[in-house]
């Protein structure tokens, strides 16, 4: 049994590879995709003969989820789906085990002449649940099984709503679900001061201080990401898949010196994004020189990804209320409402017929995986601490993309409380709630979220910038103005 993301032109052109050379009957699933206007990308359970009579309802209860709007399609893909299979995998492989005592053989010698028991979530006992809990519990943190727990217990629920099955598996107490765990974690924000945060950025994934060959290959680009993240309060993947004409050149930044746009995030939730001009210019330093040399150099790449039809080709860009936005089919959609699908393969075609990538970040022509992300941060982890300094990061704390994320959210409250204690002697001016403005920044769907930054914002305040000018101004190393000298002859123009 595996997961697999439908491609209709994949599916049209190659089918769904199998092992051994089986065969995907793909006329059934392309039927059901179209008739229910299904996205490219929706997440599709099979047996490993390609047959789907196991999984049927765990595919029904997707569908359904899509055709109602109870989840989107990120978290359908990236967080349901993900659970159920691991779940429904973990029972067929307990009955498989209980078949193979019956027969007198080995698990593995059972399975290697019947196969994998071809059993759907609707089959899971109370036991299995309980088995299942158990050995996850060793694996991951509770809150984490927690989440998981309430994930499928809505895929029962359901099933019970429908006539399914009979009777909810889920052990109950009263109203509670007794396999989830009950405890209550008090989160730290990990955070990074400012100085840490421009050492890491300069040091770490730029490689200032390192020698040529362990520098990053683009290490502009890796620079401008973590710097965005920083300076902005971006999610990984957020940051990964912006558009470049969602952050104009410097020229196009406002006379008040920061640029807004909207981004829609996680759970859904659009909010403004706030870009200012020191930001800007460490990002056009990257557009002038490693951008321009990667898309010339991937040329060919892309091409090929034309043919097979594999890149969302626009016919150019435009701005729609106010916003940026393409122009696709002869009308204008706004890019907030581009799937992160669309975004890593969206292009267009320039008079000269350069096939350029739309988003702001690429490598092999596209924008780089998530994987790299992790990666890139990995690797600049290493370099940090083999540097050393006084500005390098505390050793409890293992700094990722998230780290960054927290480091905007106490940075931006403290700034932003020590501005309103700064003005609270006027009477006549109105002061917003620190807490619910840094909210909207974060794109947090409760201020409970938000309020976990509070304490370190509190004990933090003295020590920081008067909000985001003066938080990115302080983590900004270059720019084209004054650029760094390792990128100062490293690019030049290559033939398509």
């Amino acid at each position: 049994m595996r997961t697999v993301l439908i491609n209709r032109h994949q599916l049209a052109t190659e089918g769904l590879p199998l092992p051994e050379g089986q065969a995907f009957d793909v006329s059934g699933v392309r039927t059901i995709f179209d008739d229910r206007g299904l996205p490219d990308g929706f997440p599709f359970v099979v047996d490993d003969d390609g047959g789907v009579s196991g999984c049927r309802y765990l595919n029904q209860y997707l569908l359904d989820a899509n055709e109602q709007r109870a989840f989107d399609l990120v978290n359908i893909r990236r967080f349901h789906v993900y659970h159920l299979a691991r779940l429904l995998r973990f029972v067929r492989r307990q009955r498989a085990q209980c078949l193979a005592e019956l027969a007198g053989q080995s698990l593995e010698d059972w399975m290697s002449v019947n196969g994998e028991p071809r059993i759907d979530l609707t089959q899971t006992t109370r036991q299995d649940l309980i088995g299942y809990r158990d050995g996850r519990q060793g694996a991951v943190e509770f809150t984490t099984l927690d989440t998981e727990m309430s994930c499928l217990s809505s895929f029962f629920r359901y099933a019970v709503t429908m006539g399914w099955i009979s009777t909810n598996p889920f052990p109950r107490w009263g109203n509670r679900n007794t396999l989830m765990s009950g405890k209550r974690k008090v989160r730290q924000a990990r955070f990074l001061t400012a100085d840490q945060t421009a050492h890491f950025l300069a040091a770490g994934l730029r490689g200032d201080g390192s020698d040529t060959a362990s520098r990053p290959a683009a290490s502009e680009r890796d620079y401008a990401y973590g710097l965005l993240l920083a300076a902005t309060g971006l999610r990984r993947e957020e940051g990964a898949l912006l558009l470049d004409n969602e952050i104009p050149p410097l020229a196009g930044i406002p006379h008040d010196g920061v640029h807004v746009f909207d981004r829609t995030g996680k759970m859904g939730f659009t909010r403004s994004i706030y870009v200012t001009a020191e930001v800007a210019k460490a990002i056009d330093l990257y557009r002038q020189t490693e951008r321009i040399a990667l898309v010339r150099r991937h040329q060919s790449s892309l091409r090929n990804h034309r043919r097979q039809g594999r890149l969302l080709v626009v016919d150019g860009l435009t701005r729609l209320r106010g916003q940026p936005a393409v122009i696709m089919n002869g009308h204008a959609r706004p890019t907030l409402a581009m799937t992160d699908e669309d975004r890593a393969r969206a292009v267009r075609i320039l008079e000269d017929g350069c096939i350029e990538p739309l988003g702001l970040f690429v490598a092999r022509g596209l924008p780089p995986v998530l994987a790299y992300w992790n990666e890139l941060f990995s690797d600049a982890r290493d370099r940090v601490f083999e540097l050393g300094g006084p500005n390098r990061p505390p050793a409890h704390i293992s700094v990722t993309p998230h780290t960054l994320r927290h480091t905007f959210a106490v940075t931006m409250l403290a700034g932003l409380m020590q501005e309103g204690q700064h003005r609270a002697g006027d009477p006549y001016l109105l002061l917003a709630n620190p807490v619910l403005t840094v909210k909207e920044l974060l794109g947090h769907h409760s201020i409970a979220a938000t309020y976990h930054y509070l304490y370190a914002a509190e004990t933090w305040q003295g020590e920081v910038p008067r909000a985001l000018r003066s938080l990115a101004a302080g983590l900004v190393g270059h720019t084209t103005q004054d650029p760094h000298p390792s990128v100062q002859h490293r690019y030049v123009e290559e033939e398509a």
